[in-house]
């Protein structure tokens, strides 16, 4: 399945990552790493209380419920997409997913991915009711608790204790350059910054020069709805092009940008999640 066509106001897009934590999954994750229940570690949690991971082979599908009073209320069921790490892997040896819920007022899109023993969903909202877009992360236990004993981090640089974000948007204006000089990915970035008006240029890996993707509008992502967008550290911002649309989530930590990017390609190669550290 191809990702849906838009994320309305947060400019076209097919989703997800991250709020600025660390991005770590099984050593060997794949879907079946991701099925089961999942119940958030949080019980006291406002969003999402818990999700059940489905499906069988590259079907994936994701059900959600958030906190309300007497009782949860069931988002429902919903199919999920796949991400792998590259064009050519298999769609079942993806170890994170993602999905697409729907209101009269506001769009929800989920990012499942593994992170040790736990299950960490991104959850971007975009509102159509005039409140301020969100970005939220949830952390998840499984039911029954399960600890994979081969678990490994494959970013520890960006460790959480290493990466508490900050949150004046004007921080992440400037030159960023990617911490792999030899990565086939983005390879710099510059950020605008004019009060809540953000603008991303972004170049890819090419040779003999890089490949300039162009500026594009970016939209800040806070924690609360009441939030001042200036007060955001993490952006969206989306380049759509004939082959593929790259969505990033820009997070500043620290001394860095984490920048996560979903590729979703508009002919039959599988969809990408890709995640990269920048430095200035």
């Amino acid at each position: 399945m191809k990702l849906f066509a838009s994320f309305s106001k947060l400019a076209a897009a097919s989703l997800l990552a991250l709020t600025g934590a660390a991005t770590a999954t099984t050593a060997s994750a794949d879907l079946s790493d991701l099925r089961g229940t999942w119940i958030n570690v949080d019980d006291h949690t406002r969003g999402i209380t818990k999700v059940v991971i489905g499906g069988s082979g590259s079907v994936v599908s994701l059900s959600a419920w958030g906190s309300c009073s007497p009782s949860d209320c069931v988002w429902g069921e919903v199919p999920a997409t796949p991400l792998t790490n590259s064009v050519s892997d298999a769609p079942d040896s993806a170890d994170r997913i993602v999905a697409v819920y729907e209101k009269s007022y506001k769009m929800s899109i989920l990012n499942a991915y593994r992170s040790g023993n736990q299950l960490i969903v991104d959850n971007a909202t975009d509102f159509n009711d005039g409140r301020t877009d969100t970005f939220r992360s949830y952390a998840f236990k499984r039911l029954p608790v399960f600890i994979n004993p081969g678990v490994i981090n494959k970013f520890p640089m960006l460790n959480l204790g290493l990466m508490q974000p900050v949150t004046n948007l004007d921080q992440m204006a400037g030159a960023w350059k990617n911490v792999d000089a030899n990565t086939r990915g983005i390879s710099k970035l510059r950020i605008t910054v004019d009060g809540a008006d953000v603008d991303v240029q972004a170049w890819g890996s090419c040779s003999p020069t890089d490949c300039n993707w162009g500026w594009t509008d970016a939209t800040p992502l806070t924690t609360s709805v009441s939030a001042n967008p200036v007060d955001a550290n993490t952006i969206l911002a989306t380049w759509d092009s004939n082959i593929a649309t790259r969505t990033a989530i820009i997070t500043r930590g620290g001394t860095m940008l984490t920048v996560q990017v979903t590729t979703t390609y508009k002919d039959s190669r599988s969809d990408r999640f890709n995640t990269y550290v920048f430095v200035k």
